[in-house]
């Protein structure tokens, strides 16, 4: 049997009361924005979204592509089929025709809650026409396969599979925020976090022209456009740190740079978040997981910044941060070398307890707002 329609499920949205229908919509408007010429008519009902199949759609792309869209909790490729239970039946029987199982099970949501019989009445009606064509067993526990009934308005879905989604919310473009995002494992993620959460996310990465090559380029591309897969649309802004980074090697205290760097591409990220009008600039720190990140170097790099700071990652643990980075697919770019420009010149001991008088002091010796529109104005912007 052809599946003919997509069950989509969420679980946030269901919890945001008068406004979610807005939440609905945002998640339709992505999921066909991301889904073009994948599937037909769309409906919204109590509790579920209904997306129409085309004959002869794609089924795995359409599996990846929704599988990485915030705000689905779960889906089921699905058969429609008229609210009765022998129409039930039947149409169970003929999806589980050439499949493979020994015991099943039937579980049966009423989403209709006028269809007269009940859930459990249904599981027994239905496991029993499947009883009737297959000599099979009922297994309540670790069944080989589950048969999925789910009682809509007009019509009843049958299904034998569900697919995990990533959760979370819808993304809003109204909801614009600015990532800087580095070659390592930690940025990506909390990118993605913040795509979770809603958020448009526009990439920032400031590359150091004095070690970039095609495959620095191409692996930061390759980020961007794996992160892409979460959101309808993707920017990424490639900003030339090169200067900048000489007239603090040549200027600032070498055991201030980094923090220096920092600061400066904090600059840079409020100003495309400026021209973006975006609310909020993203960064991968985890307290205390390298030097820059001890509790005051993050305290003396934010202070001032023109743009609120946000840090998804704040309280995880490296490996925590890895396991993200694999589920999302990241992890194996992120792997490769690369010739981060954070570390470029730095010294063996850097500050680890630095203060925004410091740093404030160090620049002094810079005309920062010269240094950072020149930066802004030669970056390279790309479209995902």
């Amino acid at each position: 049997m052809e599946y003919d329609t997509v069950m989509v499920h969420y679980a946030e949205i269901g919890i945001k009361g008068s406004n979610r229908g807005t939440f609905e919509r945002l998640l339709v408007k992505n999921i066909t924005a991301k889904a073009k010429g994948l599937i037909g008519e769309y409906r919204r009902d109590f509790g579920y979204i209904l997306l129409g199949l085309k004959p002869g759609t794609d089924i795995e792309k359409l599996r990846t592509i929704l599988a990485r869209m915030p705000g689905i909790s779960s889906f089921s490729f699905a058969a429609a089929c008229k609210l009765g239970i022998n129409e039930i039946g039947k149409c169970a029987v003929e999806m589980l025709k050439g499949k493979t199982f020994a015991s099943f099970k039937v579980g049966t949501r009423r989403y209709n809650k006028n269809f007269g019989t009940g859930s459990l009445e249904l599981n027994k009606e239905i496991g029993g026409i499947i009883l009737e064509s297959y000599d099979r067993r009922v297994s309540m526990k670790n069944p080989d396969i589950l048969v999925k009934v789910e009682i809509g308005n007009r019509n009843a879905y049958v299904s034998i599979e569900e697919t995990e989604g990533i959760g979370g919310l819808p993304i809003d473009p109204r909801q614009k925020v600015v990532a800087l995002i580095s070659g390592g494992f930690d940025s990506p993620v909390a990118a993605y976090m913040m795509m979770k959460r809603g958020c448009e996310v526009i990439l920032v990465h400031c590359h150091n022209q004095n070690i970039a090559s095609s495959s620095v380029k191409g692996k930061i591309e390759r980020l961007a456009q794996c992160l892409s897969d979460f959101q309808p649309k993707t920017r990424l802004f490639m900003v030339p740190f090169g200067k900048i980074q000489k007239e603090i090697i040549i200027n600032a205290n070498s055991r201030l740079r980094m923090l220096v760097y920092r600061r400066f591409m904090l600059k840079i990220a409020a100003r495309i978040a400026e021209i973006c009008r975006a609310k909020f600039i993203i960064v991968g720190d985890s307290m205390s997981q390298v030097a820059s990140q001890t509790i005051e170097n993050l305290e003396a790099t934010y202070f001032g910044s023109e743009k609120p700071i946000l840090a998804p990652l704040i309280g995880m643990d490296k490996q925590e941060i890895i396991d993200i980075a694999v589920k999302i697919k990241t992890s194996e770019i992120s792997k490769e070398p690369y010739g981060d420009c954070c570390s470029y010149f730095l010294p063996k001991h850097p500050m680890l307890r630095g203060n925004i008088g410091m740093l404030k002091s160090a620049e002094n010796n810079f005309d920062a707002d010269a240094l950072v529109s020149e930066a802004v104005k030669k970056a390279e912007v790309m479209q995902f």
